[in-house]
């Protein structure tokens, strides 16, 4: 984490001046100290993909959400520089131009080889397996806690009717601050949005600030929206969505 650490402290300071990206300060506390099994158990989860599997082999689902971007950075760590990260990025219909642009920062970062398609979710990854059938497994940042996720398994096959391939959740057993403290113990980047009330990020036509998150600013003298990294009671992370979207390859909503 030493080298990770100062690594991004050199991030930090080339992206400081981005309106798109927000750059928390570095915060030690004991939270980060509970870190250590959750990553632990999610670097086990992902070297067991890797011996079942080839790089070519496996894909990142990414949307530029708090949760894919840590995996993305816990898996660039874990992936030789010589061996490019593939990932794929499916545009909603209506994007929010933050988050559009955060994916694209994200692939200059990570140097992601990143395949774009727009639609549904099932579509697009039935494009992606007809464009390389070579794609036999994906990871995705999803966690026990979101919709219809509490029964995965690490190793999971698609089912009622999805695209053959593994699905791979490392993350499974983190929560949601643990995502935020991995985020800002590590002066990682994120979405400039989780700064201004958004707690989960979807289509911009189902996804508004949450109102858990409005509070009275005394130096400013009026009400704001604090940064998603405040929510107290996690049951409210998707109390900002409407739970109407496209179906997910988690078997959640997107």
């Amino acid at each position: 984490m030493k080298l990770a650490s100062q690594f991004w402290h050199t991030v930090c300071r080339h992206y400081r001046t981005s309106r798109w990206l927000h750059i928390p300060p570095v915060e030690k506390s004991e939270s980060n100290d509970q870190l250590r099994d959750k990553l632990e158990y999610t670097e086990e989860v992902i070297k067991r993909a890797m011996t079942l599997y080839k790089p070519n082999e496996m894909m990142l689902s990414f949307n530029g959400g708090k949760d894919c971007t840590v995996l993305l950075d816990i898996l660039a760590r874990m992936t030789p520089p010589s061996m490019p990260l593939g990932a794929v990025y499916v545009k909603s219909a209506n994007p929010f131009e933050e988050l559009e642009k955060f994916v694209d920062d994200c692939v200059q970062r990570y140097g992601l080889q990143l395949r774009r398609y727009e639609g549904v979710l099932k579509v697009a990854f039935e494009q992606l397996i007809a464009e390389d059938s070579q794609v036999k497994a994906i990871f995705l940042g999803c966690r026990r806690s979101d919709p219809e996720s509490c029964n995965l398994y690490e190793l999971e096959p698609t089912n009622n009717g999805w695209p053959a391939m593994m699905r791979i959740f490392p993350l499974l057993e983190w929560s949601y601050h643990d995502i935020w403290n991995y985020l800002r113990s590590n002066n990682l980047p994120y979405c400039c949005l989780y700064d201004q009330g958004y707690t989960s990020l979807g289509d911009r036509s189902s996804t508004r600030v949450n109102p858990s998150l409005l509070a009275y600013d005394e130096k400013l003298d009026k009400m704001t929206y604090r940064p998603a990294y405040e929510l107290e009671n996690v049951r409210l992370e998707r109390f900002n969505r409407d739970e109407h979207g496209q179906a997910s390859v988690s078997g959640s909503k997107q």
